[in-house]
């Protein structure tokens, strides 16, 4: 089966190796001109087998992770003068600002909550119009109304029609004035059309205060009787205060 002969030592020099190595490999993994199965999947099953020992051997076995130790504070026993290993907890921050850092600024005050069905007439007038679509005897068309006008003869006190404080006090036409209340939740009323203004911007109201007196004008925002336009909004968006009345 040994491709060269057994007498080795005498007959070595005078043998082709190569020819003899290549009759050897034809002889083993050739039958005729076809190829040997059991040679070629002997021959696979050793490379497999040799590949995995190589990626085993390299690979090797996980390593663990090695923590170093955690070091502790050397508390000096006072009793033995010897070094106790004794973890000492970290000292606690300071309950105040830290030094040169300013204090920390309160948070402001919520406006409080508001309750639109407590809400009363700014006037004792009946409502002339509510919002939306309202036709209009002066114009004669339909006009789109944010607000409601509220029917009240010049002088009549206007009053706040829920608690809140005022944040706008502006000019408007024929000499009027308009006033604006914050009522917090993103509530807000305006009073428009008041000829005297008895608050001013950043004034607490209650329900009920007086804000001012209506002022004389007409054909106001297309009606021929004399009026309040009184307006509430809830996120920007204009309510009919109609459906809360008292």
């Amino acid at each position: 089966m040994w491709p060269f002969d057994n007498n080795l030592r005498n007959r070595l020099r005078n043998q082709d190796l190569v020819n003899k190595y290549r009759q050897w490999l034809k002889k083993w993994f050739f039958k005729g001109n076809k190829v040997n199965p059991f040679t070629l999947l002997g021959v696979m099953l050793a490379a497999f087998l040799i590949g995995g020992g190589i990626y085993a051997w390299q690979a090797g076995p996980a390593r663990p992770v090695v923590q170093p130790p955690t070091p502790v504070n050397q508390v000096i026993n006072q009793d033995n003068g010897t070094a106790a290993g004794r973890s000492t907890p970290p000292a606690a921050a300071p309950a105040g600002p830290a030094a040169g850092q300013p204090a920390a600024t309160p948070p402001a005050p919520s406006e409080p909550a508001v309750n639109p069905a407590d809400m009363v007439k700014p006037v004792l007038g009946h409502a002339l119009t509510g919002v939306g679509m309202n036709y209009s005897e002066v114009y004669r068309d339909y006009r789109y109304h944010t607000g409601v006008a509220l029917a009240a003869d010049p002088g009549s006190e206007v009053k706040a029609a829920l608690p809140g404080t005022v944040t706008l006090v502006v000019s408007g036409d024929n000499n009027t004035k308009t006033v604006t209340v914050n009522h917090g939740n993103g509530w807000q009323t305006a009073y428009s059309g008041l000829a005297e203004v008895r608050v001013k911007a950043g004034q607490q109201l209650a329900p009920n205060q007086v804000i001012g007196t209506l002022g004389r004008h007409s054909q106001a925002n297309g009606l021929r009787e004399n009026h309040l336009y009184f307006k509430v909004t809830c996120n920007g968006r204009p309510v009919d205060p109609n459906i809360y009345w008292k």
